[in-house]
């Protein structure tokens, strides 16, 4: 049950990171920058849309890597456990 958590998490991680990708850069072709460019917006579209794909990059990429750090450490741990529970105990050798 633990590594299908780990499973659902690192999908969930990698969706979210598209999304903040896709929604940035979305947001960035079609806000509205007229305040900031002037009414000569449209020719300013496609520059908007790079720079809103360049921050969510950023921000997607701060967030995944965060969960991507709990979801590592998870692995390891079931991992670390599984490998405790089927260890075989052996005497050290004589010296």
């Amino acid at each position: 049950m633990n590594r299908l958590l780990i499973g659902v998490l690192d999908l969930v991680n990698k969706l979210i990171a598209i999304g903040i990708i896709v929604s940035s850069t979305v947001e960035g072709y079609f806000g509205d920058f007229s305040v900031y460019v002037g009414p000569d917006f449209v020719s300013y579209r496609i520059l908007w849309a790079v720079i809103g794909f360049i921050i969510g990059v950023v921000f997607a990429s701060i967030v995944s890597g965060l969960l991507a750090a709990i979801i590592t450490i998870a692995r390891e741990m079931a991992a670390l456990r599984e490998m405790m529970a089927v260890r075989v105990w052996t005497t050290p050798p004589p010296r």
